[in-house]
C-alpha cells in the first residue's frame, strides 16, 4: 500500500467535479493508494500542511483543484522527491496542460495510479516559488482584477479597461546570466512553462524541464498587447512580431519607475526581481 495525502480545495469542485470525486478515489483506493484527504482553501497553511505530510512519511501528495491549489501543495514538494500528482479542476489548469496529463478525474487518478514521474523546474523568484511564470509590469497591474473578474465581479472590467489603457511603456533593464538588456517595454515575462494567467499562451516553446527559463519581451503598442492575449487565450497559440524570446536560467528585472510583479499571481512587490531556475526539483506524476 502506497500512503498518499490528498489536499482539495473546495471550491474549484463546485463547478461540476464533485460528481467525479467519488470515482477518482476509489480508483486510486482500488490501486493500492491508501488517502487521507483534507479540505483547504488557497493559503500558506496549505503548502505547511504539505510539509507535515512530508514529514509524516507520505509516499504521495495529490493536488486537486486549479493552478493554484497545484502551486500551493507543489511548493511544499519542491527538492524532496516525493511525487506529486494533480486532479485538475481549476477553470484554466496551465500546469496540468503544460504536463500534458488528463482532463477527465478518472482517467486523472488512473493515471496517478500508474505513477509514471518527470522531474521538473522551479522557478524561484525573490524567494518565492514559482511554476508558471512571472510578470513585471501591466500584466502584474491587471493581474488582481483580472482574478476577482475571474471571481464573478464583473463590475471590475471597467478599472480593469482604464488601467490597461492608461498603461504606458517603462524603460526596463535585464540581466540574463549577466548579460545586459535595455528595452522600452509595458511588461516582460519569464515563463517556466507555456501558459501562464488567463489561459495564456505566453511561450509555446517553453519545456518545463530543459533548465532554462524562457524569457518574452513586449515592445509593443498596446494595439499589439490587447491582440496578442485575445488570439493566446484558452491556450491557443498565437505571437505578435515585436514579441521577442530569450532564455536564460538566473534573470534580473529593474527599473528606474517602480513596477510591480507577480509570481503565479503572487505579488512581490515593486522593486528589483531576483529570479533563478531550480533544474528539475519538482517529482510530478505524468501520462
Amino acid at each position: 500500500m502506497r500512503k498518499a495525502r490528498m489536499v482539495i480545495n473546495p471550491i474549484p469542485w463546485t463547478r461540476g467535479g464533485w460528481s467525479q470525486l467519488h470515482e477518482a478515489i476509489n480508483m486510486l483506493d482500488d490501486a493500492g493508494i491508501q488517502l487521507d484527504v483534507s479540505f483547504t482553501k488557497i493559503t500558506e497553511a496549505m503548502t505547511q500542511s504539505v510539509r507535515h505530510a512530508v514529514e509524516q512519511g507520505y509516499d504521495l501528495v495529490i493536488a486537486g483543484g486549479g493552478d493554484g491549489t497545484v502551486s500551493e501543495v507543489a511548493a511544499g514538494l519542491v527538492g524532496t522527491g516525493i511525487p506529486l500528482g494533480i486532479l485538475p479542476v481549476g477553470t484554466f489548469n496551465n500546469i496540468a496542460h503544460s504536463l500534458h496529463l488528463p482532463f477527465d478525474l478518472p482517467m486523472a487518478a488512473r493515471n496517478i495510479a500508474q505513477g509514471k514521474t518527470c522531474d521538473i523546474d522551479v522557478g524561484s523568484a525573490n524567494g518565492v516559488y514559482f511554476f508558471e511564470a512571472v510578470g513585471v509590469g501591466l500584466d502584474a497591474s491587471l493581474f488582481p482584477i483580472g482574478e476577482e473578474i475571474k471571481g464573478g465581479h464583473y463590475e471590475r472590467l471597467l478599472e480593469g479597461a482604464v488601467r490597461f489603457l492608461r498603461y504606458r511603456k517603462m524603460e526596463i533593464t535585464l540581466l540574463i546570466d549577466g548579460n545586459e538588456l535595455r528595452l522600452e517595454s509595458p511588461m516582460v515575462v519569464i515563463a517556466n512553462g507555456p501558459y501562464y494567467g488567463a489561459g495564456f499562451t505566453i511561450a509555446p516553446q517553453a519545456d518545463m524541464t530543459d533548465g532554462v527559463f524562457d524569457v518574452i519581451t513586449f515592445e509593443c503598442t498596446r494595439t499589439e498587447v490587447a491582440r496578442h492575449f485575445a488570439l493566446a487565450a484558452q491556450h491557443r497559440e498565437h505571437q505578435e512580431p515585436c514579441l521577442s524570446r530569450l532564455q536564460g536560467t538566473e534573470i534580473e528585472v529593474l527599473s528606474l519607475v517602480p513596477l510591480p510583479a507577480h509570481a503565479d499571481g503572487k505579488p512581490l512587490g515593486t522593486g528589483r526581481v531576483a529570479i533563478r531556475v531550480l533544474p528539475r526539483a519538482l517529482r510530478v506524476i505524468v501520462p
